[in-house]
């Protein structure tokens, strides 16, 4: 019997699967924040965009980096891959020491505000700060020429 109700209702699943998939990710800071829910909402929203914009330059820095190791490698350069992966190594530290910056500079931020319901949006915020600072840190070490990192 459960076997008929499973056939019978079988047609009806990919519509339900549609229905359940997630709503495109919307921006709450489009509509005029009118509580503090919304307003921490939209201050997290921002730093979502800051830091994928960040992820999408170191990104392509390393891989710049990573592209020019292997033509120091193709070349036989043992200068050049010494230099490369120096740089390379350098760069990931960098990254790994200003997270664990940012971290500390935003807790520090928000915890003026602890238990406040302010308290999200000023770690949010500063979030977001440290990030738009830290990706044009890296743009104006690492651009060079036609080498762009947007």
């Amino acid at each position: 019997m459960k076997t008929v109700a499973f056939l019978l209702l079988f047609p009806f699943f990919p519509h339900l699967a549609v229905a359940q998939q997630a709503a495109p990710t919307q921006n709450p800071c489009e509509e005029k924040p009118i509580s503090q829910r919304q307003m921490d909402d939209c201050a997290a929203f921002q730093y979502q965009e800051a830091d994928a914009h960040l992820n999408k330059v170191y990104q392509k820095a390393v891989q710049y980096m990573t592209d020019d190791l292997a033509r120091a490698q193709k070349q036989g350069d043992q200068k050049q891959i010494k230099y490369e992966e120096t740089a390379i190594a350098s760069l990931r530290e960098g990254e790994r020491t200003w997270i664990s910056y940012r971290d500390i500079q935003c807790n520090a931020a928000a915890q003026q505000y602890e238990g406040g319901s302010m308290a999200p949006m000023i770690y949010s915020q500063c979030l977001t700060t440290l990030t738009e600072h830290r990706t044009a840190d890296l743009k104006s070490i690492y651009e060079d020429g036609e080498r762009k990192l947007d």
